[in-house]
């Protein structure tokens, strides 16, 4: 009995370690995570620049990009993960540009999203890396720029309408 209460005991923390509804920045500032969620639709329904481009917009998938697939946003996003990304390069015979939508929380009222950019290439052929291996990526990050750190976006909390503008 005491073997068996220990064992689940043991699975329930396993479980639940990690499933925080927060996000906190080394600060100790902690934001929903629906917030955040929010912010990103936002930032991605208003960035005129991908808007007007012809074409698919990729997102990389990463631990946002799964939630905002579900989300209600603009119908010219696609969201695929690296090996998706890849297959695709191949495919299409061409590199790939992908967006990395992440955030940087400033203080307890304002929120940055960036926007990365990266180039995924895709190769078909016979690589020797862990074991034999058929496709390879090949990933370059752009340039941020010499100006220091400019946020794309930048939302900051209203508190008499308790309201992200």
């Amino acid at each position: 009995m005491k073997a068996a209460l220990t064992t689940i005991l043991t699975c329930c923390i396993l479980f639940t370690f990690g499933q925080e509804n927060t996000q906190e920045n080394s600060d100790g500032i902690r934001i929903e995570q629906k917030t955040l969620i929010d912010l990103y639709v936002k930032a991605l329904n208003n960035r005129f620049d991908l808007l007007l481009q012809s074409g698919w917009q990729y997102i990389e998938i990463n631990e946002y990009g799964r939630l905002l697939r579900n989300m209600e946003i603009a119908d010219r996003y696609k969201f695929l993960t690296t090996g998706e990304l890849i297959d695709l390069s191949i495919k299409e015979k061409r590199a790939i540009d992908i967006l990395r939508v992440v955030h940087n929380i400033i203080s307890k009222d304002t929120v940055d999203i960036n926007f990365g950019q990266l180039r995924i290439t895709g190769k078909r052929k016979l690589h020797f890396y862990k074991g034999l291996r058929f496709k390879r990526g090949y990933i370059t990050i752009n340039c941020g720029g010499t100006n220091g750190y400019q946020p794309d976006m930048r939302f900051a909390r209203d508190a008499s309408t308790d309201e992200w503008r």
